[in-house]
């Protein structure tokens, strides 16, 4: 029924301890065994995405950066869009509305922050991806993918109604978590990535089904045949595709559940 199963990872394919369980990985096998394709799709870095890839023990296209990048099975980066340097720089200049808001950037090659964040590493424990701490305005801004804005989530809410009344028009601005504020080239985003993958294959939209929790899904959800929102999923999202069916949370293999009992008839 469907040839192609997308899925982002925190908050979807991977559990509270992002991990993804044995269960998970089991069920994943049996679907590309039986000739489904699975592409991830995340707003990580493909670098950091490559060691989870490795530990499903898959040969799959990965979606980073929220869209910005795309590589293919054999590590090779074959979609790279930046955002334009003269805002990238205003990017890294402009006040914030609390102090309290961690500044990050992911350009092709690695991850900037502009203070420590020791406690976001456990994200990264097992694939060892890290940041530095840098001066961000003096960093090239002619190959950055995506900034993005760590901190609570009122302060964050704030933010980004000044990115929209700023950047409105020039800039793709959405939500991956409650505490995570993502800013990336106009027309960056998932669904717009998955559908020139899709292409290549000849595959329509129609015959991919894929999973999400975040607003920075929401254009993925929107375009495949079957969108499947999380269970745990923010409410934003929620409200947003109201209409779109529900897996369960993804600390108990929502995904996979689903997924069993969609395609493999489990």
């Amino acid at each position: 029924m469907y040839k192609v199963v997308i899925s982002d990872l925190d908050g979807t394919l991977l559990n509270n301890q992002h991990h993804v369980s044995p269960h998970t990985r089991k069920v994943l096998k049996k679907l590309v065994a039986e000739g489904t394709k699975f592409v991830v799709a995340t707003g990580r870095h493909h670098i950091d995405v490559k060691a989870i890839r490795d530990a499903l023990g898959l040969d799959i296209y990965l979606v980073t950066s929220n869209g910005a990048v795309v590589t293919d099975k054999q590590d090779e980066i074959i979609f790279n869009r930046t955002l334009p340097a003269d805002i990238a720089q205003q990017l890294s200049e402009m006040p914030l509305p609390d102090p309290e808001i961690a500044v990050n950037i992911y350009t092709p090659e690695a991850w900037f922050t502009d203070r420590d964040m020791p406690e976001y590493l456990e994200y990264h424990r097992d694939t060892g991806f890290c940041y530095t701490k840098t001066d961000l305005t003096t960093l090239d801004k002619n190959s950055i993918n995506k900034f993005f804005f760590i901190a609570e989530h009122e302060p964050l809410l704030e933010l980004e109604n000044t990115l929209l009344e700023r950047y409105a028009g020039q800039l793709s601005i959405a939500f991956s978590q409650p505490d995570c504020l993502e800013v990336m080239a106009l027309g960056v985003n998932k669904g717009a990535a998955i559908s020139s993958i899709l292409e290549q294959h000849d595959i329509p939209l129609s015959a991919a089904i894929a999973f999400g929790d975040g607003m920075n899904d929401y254009e993925m959800l929107s375009m495949v045949g079957h969108g499947v929102v999380m269970g745990n999923a923010h409410d934003r999202l929620k409200m947003a595709l109201p209409d779109l069916p529900r897996a369960g949370i993804n600390d108990e293999d929502g995904v996979a559940e689903y997924l069993q009992q969609l395609l493999l008839n489990e």
